[in-house]
Parts: structure tokens; sequence; C-alpha cells
């Protein structure tokens, strides 16, 4: 689907990462007007990527994250890639965490889609492999006591892909914010990443092949929480929003067992 002002055109492809996937060229396919039109205020966003070949999560990457988890500043862009199957959700949609759910974790987050083939690319050039610039909040939770790492339950992704032409290079002073049940749990910049796009592209191409379609989560900032306070009530539904200027704007429902 490509957007324009007030309408969309749909595209013959399941998600965005197929279309990135689908050849060089897709820049040019995303631009064609010959598809079915809709009116935005009609349109329901589906995930950007639907089964994204690779998850790439960078973090710590904020500095005083990384001082709320009592960590030393990392010399180089530490990350964990999961590939493909894990659940991706859209901008909308709610996520339902499991009964045995401890303490919940979020975090909005700038997200970049790969467009072409990475492997072993320097900073300098990094930036022309990139599709694009997502929003991105991963929700996990904690099952065991303090100390135990959070697992995964789905990574909200959407609501749109935003060209690199669209916002500053390497997307960089653009306002973050997250919202719990309306009360500001985040705000930052994604100028106070500690490695920019183009490092964290660099690194992580020099041990893995990034593919077209591939997502890279460049870091959550602070407010996450440190274990001494739970991330979100324990009411039965909790609405976060996450949000990145001039990219977009997810709103989740997470939700926990008998909430409607």
């Amino acid at each position: 689907m490509r957007l324009q002002k007030k309408h969309c055109v749909l595209l013959p492809y399941p998600d965005v990462g197929a279309l990135i996937a689908s050849g060089d060229d897709w820049w040019e396919r995303a631009g064609a007007d010959t598809g079915e039109r809709l009116r935005l205020d009609d349109v329901s966003y589906a995930p950007l990527l639907v089964r994204p070949g690779k998850m790439v999560a960078v973090g710590p990457n904020h500095a005083v994250r990384v001082r709320e988890l009592g960590c030393a500043i990392p010399a180089a862009p530490e990350f964990s890639v999961r590939n493909g199957g894990h659940a991706v959700v859209g901008a909308d949609d709610d996520i339902r965490v499991p009964a045995e759910g401890r303490d919940v974790y979020w975090g909005v987050e700038l997200g970049v889609v790969i467009g072409r083939r990475a492997r072993e690319v320097t900073a300098r050039a990094a930036l022309g492999h990139v599709a694009g610039y997502t929003v991105v909040n991963d929700v996990a939770v904690r099952n065991g006591p303090e100390g135990t790492p959070p697992a995964a339950v789905a990574t909200a992704v959407g609501p749109a892909l935003v060209t690199a032409d669209d916002v500053p290079i390497g997307a960089r002073g653009l306002t973050m914010h997250c919202f719990v049940d309306g009360r500001v749990r985040q705000k930052a910049s994604t100028s106070e990443l500690l490695f920019d796009v183009a490092t964290v592209i660099a690194h992580v191409s020099s041990a893995v092949t990034l593919l077209p379609g591939d997502l890279i989560r460049t870091g959550t900032p602070t407010g996450t929480g440190t274990g001494h306070e739970r991330e979100m009530p324990t009411r039965s539904t909790t609405q976060v929003i996450s949000v990145i200027r001039g990219i977009g704007e997810l709103r989740n429902a997470v939700m926990r067992p008998g909430s409607q």
C-alpha cells in the first residue's frame, strides 16, 4: 500500500517486506498509480512486515539507559538476532500477554528496514542499504523472579515505512515518546543513540548478512524500568502509544487474560 495525501494505492504484495524483497526497482513499482484507491480514513493497517527474515535487536543504545541498567558503555553495538517466525503485530493491534507474566516490558524504538543486501559494508556506505524507517515497540514479560530475563511476546511494527528521503540523514533528530495510559514514560531523541544507524548497520553486517526486508531495532531509551518498579500496572488492559515524530505512531492495547 502506498500512501498519498488523503488516500492510498493498493499494491500487489502481502506486506512492505515482500515489496522490498521483490527487486532493486521496488521503489519505482511502489510509485505506480495503477492499483485500487482507498481513503486513508477507511484503512486499517496490517503489520508493516508480517514475517521479517531477521529481526536484529540492538541495545542498550542510549547512554541514560545504560546507566539505568548499571552497565558499562559498550565499545561497539551489542545485538542479538531473531530469525523468522517471531510474532509481529500492526500499529493498532491488541497484544495479549500470558497469564504467568509477572511484569510487562515495552519500549519505543526506531526501526530500520533494510532495502539492499548488506555484508561487511562501511559506515560511509551503510545508509545506502536502508529502505526506510518505522516505529517499533517490543513487548515482553518476565515470568520468573527478579533478575530473570524477559521473554518476548510480540513486536508492534508500523504503521508505515517512511523512506530515507523523507527524514533527516540517518533519521537523526527525531523525538521519541512512549505513553502508558496517557502518562509519558519515555522521552528521547534519535540523536541520543550511542551508535547511529550507519554505525549499527556496518557493525551488524560484519557478522550477519542483512537482506531486503530485514528489520533492525536500534534500542529503546530509559524509562522501561529496572526491576524496582513494575513496567505496567496489573490492570487487565493498558494502552501503550509509541510515537516517533516524522515516522509514525503505534497504539496497542496490551491485554491480560480475562480482558475483552
